[in-house]
């Protein structure tokens, strides 16, 4: 998953909690106190971002002269 530059890689389920890397550049940092935070805060972006995603569909919709339904 992209986070910016960098490419947050999730642990397998068997690797126990605390275990994902951030990744850029091909250098790795291990995340171990964080991930369950940042995994947190990456789901609510993608949350957020389908939303606008929904959005700005309707809204171009709307200004090409046909409502969204």
């Amino acid at each position: 998953m992209r986070l910016g530059s960098h490419t947050y890689l999730p642990a397998p389920n068997t690797a126990g909690p605390g275990k994902g890397a951030l990744a850029k550049g091909g250098l790795l940092v291990t995340l171990e106190v964080t991930e369950e935070i940042l995994q947190e805060f990456m789901d609510a972006m993608s949350s957020l971002e389908r939303y606008i995603s929904r959005r700005w569909a309707s809204s171009e919709m709307w200004v090409c002269g046909t409502p969204a339904e």
